[in-house]
């Protein structure tokens, strides 16, 4: 069955639980205003897209918890716990089933934004542990994802909610038109410098195209995978 689209007229944003701040040396804060400009801008076709990654993402983390003794099952037993967070920020309960909140997607990925990024508390370039990665992965993943999101064309967003789960058109998209990053800074929401922080480069032909994060999430995602004993995937 389809899911409908429900617009709720009082949100109770609840922080997630793994959310806790801790003192860290200051960062740019470019950093974070750069992740807040983006996550802002996360309108109808935008949210309907991060609701069809996240689905994307959980089946693909299922698939590895399913291997057996396989090196990476750790991660993404975790990775699957991050995301079922992620969900339940976004989605809430009516009389005939799970309705995504569009209005809760902004909100949501700003708040992870701030708490992790921000320059007295900023988490990519803390040491990881047991104990704490699993709350890192969770910070990380959900700025991947919205990373993910903000860079993809308006065309490849059509594509993937053409028969997704929503009986909605999304509307607001533009064939041909330039990822939510792009267009923010062609509209000056964001500076260059900015830019840089959330643009994904590609490189190779469409299809097969091997995508170079920002820096600073390169190296999160790099000690979070040495925290688990395994290598950083492509």
């Amino acid at each position: 069955m389809k899911k409908r689209l429900f617009l709720a007229c009082t949100l109770l944003l609840v922080a997630p639980a793994w959310a806790q701040e801790q003192a860290q040396p200051a960062q740019p804060k470019t950093v974070e205003g750069a992740l807040v400009a983006v996550a802002r801008h996360l309108s109808a076709p935008y949210a309907l897209y991060v609701y069809e990654s996240l689905t994307a993402q959980t089946l693909y983390n299922e698939n590895i918890v399913e291997r057996p003794n396989a090196p990476s099952a750790p991660l993404a037993n975790d990775s699957l716990w991050a995301l079922e967070i992620m969900s339940k920020s976004i989605l809430v309960d009516g009389p005939d089933g799970q309705y995504l909140d569009i209005r809760r997607v902004p909100p949501f990925f700003e708040d992870v934004a701030r708490r992790y990024t921000n320059p007295s508390h900023y988490w990519p370039d803390r040491e990881i542990t047991k104990e704490t990665r699993r709350e890192q992965l969770a910070a990380w993943y959900a700025l991947y994802l919205m990373l993910l999101v903000g860079n993809a064309t308006q065309d490849e967003i059509a594509r993937k909610l053409q028969g997704g789960a929503f009986e909605r058109d999304p509307g607001a998209l533009t064939p041909g038109g330039p990822p939510l990053v792009d267009r923010l800074k062609q509209e000056g929401g964001l500076t260059e410098e900015a830019y840089q922080l959330v643009h994904i480069k590609r490189t190779g032909p469409a299809g097969a195209e091997s995508l170079t994060f920002p820096a600073y999430m390169d190296r999160w995602k790099a000690s979070i995978h040495a925290a688990y004993g395994v290598s950083p995937s492509p």
